[in-house]
């Protein structure tokens, strides 16, 4: 009964769900590791708009369009945190919509880094770490779509 074969929609003829290549794995990991370190951030930044509380300059925010890091905080929460577990959790169920979550949130990383990399003063080691999870995850899901026929070449 373990036995699946795979339509021409990439999905498995006995139970539905889609084929969730080897590789994919690389996603789950990397979205574990985005959420890890943004739920507590996010949190920390709401509870604090100042920044104080993780040891960050409210100067640095304070010039920016943001004023302070409660929205900042709002998206890491929501989508670098929640959205992450989302994603990871429709991986591991094989969920249709996963390889476009995972394209979705790869996406919007690397928007979140090039916004931090233009109003920011600063840089950190994190960012590259989090610009290269972002292009990761975009390409994991444009193979992942490709592979099952749900992205032309």
């Amino acid at each position: 009964m373990g036995m699946h074969t795979a339509t021409a929609t990439g999905r498995a003829a006995s139970d539905r769900r889609i084929e969730r290549p080897r590789w994919a794995w690389i996603a789950v990991a990397i979205e574990l590791f985005t959420a890890a370190g943004a739920i507590p951030v996010g949190l920390m930044f709401i509870a604090d708009p100042t920044g104080a509380t993780i040891g960050l300059p409210p100067g640095w925010i304070e010039g920016t369009v943001f004023g302070s890091y409660l929205l900042p905080g709002i998206v890491l929460l929501a989508m670098n945190g929640i959205g992450m577990l989302v994603a990871a959790w429709l991986t591991v169920v094989r969920h249709a919509l996963a390889p476009w979550l995972t394209g979705a949130l790869g996406v919007g990383l690397i928007v979140w880094i090039g916004v931090q990399l233009l109003v920011m003063p600063e840089r950190m080691f994190l960012q590259a770490v989090f610009l290269a999870a972002g292009l990761v995850l975009g390409f994991v899901a444009l193979f992942w779509l490709r592979r099952i026929g749900w992205a032309r070449p």
